[in-house]
């Protein structure tokens, strides 16, 4: 998701885009600052010449469908509850959830599920994500989408 972040930056905004619940309560954030990608305050990915807006804070129309999963469903989540943005389509995979990586003696490896995706605001999802407008035709999806944009 990473690249992914850093990429859609100028378009996602500086500031928090979503964070990691884990199983105690507690919010790792993430979001956009200076290029790059940003977890707990820390850069991890950077673009070195990143896009350049034509307008500050233009609206967002995000499409999705069941082919949106993890890492695309941060992205999604990274535009909820964020001003001028709007989703079209259908629900998500529903792998908004964060994995980790542990080491087994024998040299094995286990992956566990670790974290629950959560928006700006700190709502969780650690599912399918729906769409703000939910349409099940991808032909009416991107008309609706651009008629939203329009107005």
């Amino acid at each position: 998701m990473w690249p992914m972040v850093a990429g859609l930056g100028p378009i996602l905004g500086d500031g928090t885009a979503g964070g990691f619940v884990d199983a105690d309560g507690g919010i790792t954030w993430w979001g956009y600052r200076d290029r790059a990608s940003i977890y707990d305050g820390s850069p991890l990915v950077t673009v070195t010449s990143p896009y350049r807006l034509l307008r500050p804070d233009p609206r967002v129309a995000v499409l999705t469908n069941c082919g949106v999963a993890s890492s695309g469903e941060a992205v999604v989540i990274g535009f909820r509850a964020r001003r001028d943005a709007r989703s079209f389509g259908t629900s998500t995979r529903g792998l908004s959830t964060s994995n980790e990586e542990f080491t087994l003696t024998g040299g094995g490896t286990l992956l566990l599920t670790v974290s629950t995706m959560t928006d700006r605001t700190g709502r969780p999802y650690g599912g399918a994500v729906a769409p703000d407008e939910t349409i099940a035709d991808p032909v009416e999806t991107v008309r609706r989408a651009l008629e939203w944009l329009r107005q």
